[in-house]
């Protein structure tokens, strides 16, 4: 039993003792001989804890003497001879002994860590099962967007331009017909891009370390959304995914160090407020400190930039960042840029068969080789589906 354990029987001991006392006081009685003797016992009890706690006290007390940290080398006084006549330590090797530790100069050590000969090679050495990955780049476009598993390329037809009415008279000796114009279309494809990446392992390395396999699938996939997170932001859309950049109906050019917060204020002003509730900004994080630090320097103290938990919020909306998007530099000279509107409407992603990323390991390609391929890819493709949906903010100052 600990200490604690020990001093609650002690209380409950007590406890009992009080009330066999306090009941033969207000009976006007004494104590029965049943009563006495077990009285006598938990006398005779909490004696033997208390003989117990004193003796856990003092050696918690030693062990405490003993742990404290010291500068002084306690040395040994010099004996020449044993009880048993046996002499020990000559004063030469005595003094030489003991002044090493003085000194903490220990040069006199035959055998050791350091010199590989002379003890190296007897340590053993460790290794983890586990290797320890980079930190996965920030991204946003999967998170922001609406995305579709397809079967096969679908055709979306989309409206690009607008009905347009417009009055009419009244028709009498005069014939007037109604004017206006009428909508045009356009249609946009979605597709299946592939990519992805072979990584081969020699079968002795697959064999001998266990956290390779795992480890190398695991990272095939962070350098597949890597790819795609370039692509849905830059890409060409010509033999790969449509970026979003360059995309959007409006397009504004600002600088933050003369407006600050002015810039994203007509940025919002770019887009159509039917998207307004499922609206967001997108940046890079270095393009959102900028813009914090461009409110303090204009003193623009009022909270235009928010956060709750760890989710960032300007103007109301929600900020996601993305490491692909551009951000402001001097040299060489760099435009930063943010997007701002309802993804989900503007931007489509069309996943071929399924959104998983498609893992294989093949054994029978590298076979005579003793090399093991781990295949990873995903087919994929991203379009501007509705621009009006999305507005880009320039920034270049």
């Amino acid at each position: 039993m600990n200490s604690k354990e020990l001093n609650q029987k002690k209380f409950t001991l007590l406890d009992m003792q009080t009330k066999m006392l306090d009941a033969a006081q207000e009976a006007h009685v004494k104590l029965t001989d049943v009563q006495e003797t077990q009285f006598a016992n938990a006398a005779a009890e909490i004696k033997d804890i208390d003989t117990t706690l004193t003796r856990m006290a003092a050696i918690a007390k030693g062990k405490a003497e003993v742990n404290a940290p010291t500068s002084d080398i306690f040395v040994a006084q010099e004996s020449k001879t044993l009880k048993s006549g046996k002499k020990i330590f000559t004063s030469d090797y005595y003094k030489t002994f003991w002044g090493s530790f003085k000194d903490r100069q220990f040069t006199n050590a035959a055998l050791n860590e350091g010199t590989s000969s002379e003890g190296g090679f007897t340590v053993p050495v460790v290794v983890e099962d586990e290797i320890i990955p980079l930190a996965p780049l920030e991204s946003a476009m999967r998170k922001l967007a609406l995305v579709l598993v397809t079967e096969s390329d679908l055709k979306f037809p989309q409206q690009a331009t607008r009905t347009v009415a417009a009055g009419k008279l009244e028709s009498g000796d005069t014939s007037y017909s109604y004017a206006g114009t009428n909508p045009s279309f356009a249609q946009f494809t979605l597709s299946a891009f592939n990519n992805g990446v072979n990584v081969p392992i020699s079968v002795e390395l697959a064999a001998d370390v266990d956290a390779m396999a795992p480890f190398v699938t695991q990272d095939i996939s962070r350098g597949i959304a890597n790819w795609e997170e370039q692509m849905f932001i830059s890409g060409s859309g010509t033999g790969q995914p449509q970026g979003v950049l360059g995309n959007t109906s409006g397009t504004i050019t600002e600088s933050l160090t003369s407006q600050g917060i002015d810039a994203l204020l007509d940025l919002t002003g770019e887009v159509n407020p039917y998207y307004y509730p499922q609206s967001s900004f997108l940046m890079s994080r270095q393009t959102g400190i900028s813009i914090t630090k461009a409110q303090l320097q204009l003193n623009q103290f009022q909270t235009f930039w928010t956060r709750q938990g760890t989710q960032d919020f300007v103007l109301g909306y929600p900020v996601e960042y993305s490491y692909e998007m551009p951000t402001l530099g001097t040299s060489p000279a760099v435009s930063g840029s943010v997007i701002f509107g309802d993804f989900k409407s503007g931007y489509l992603i069309g996943d071929r068969h399924t959104s998983s990323i498609t893992a294989r390991v093949l054994t029978e390609v590298g076979a005579l080789q003793g090399i093991i391929n781990i295949l990873g890819y995903r087919r994929t493709d991203g379009r501007v589906r509705r621009s009006e949906a999305l507005a880009q903010l320039n920034i270049n100052g």
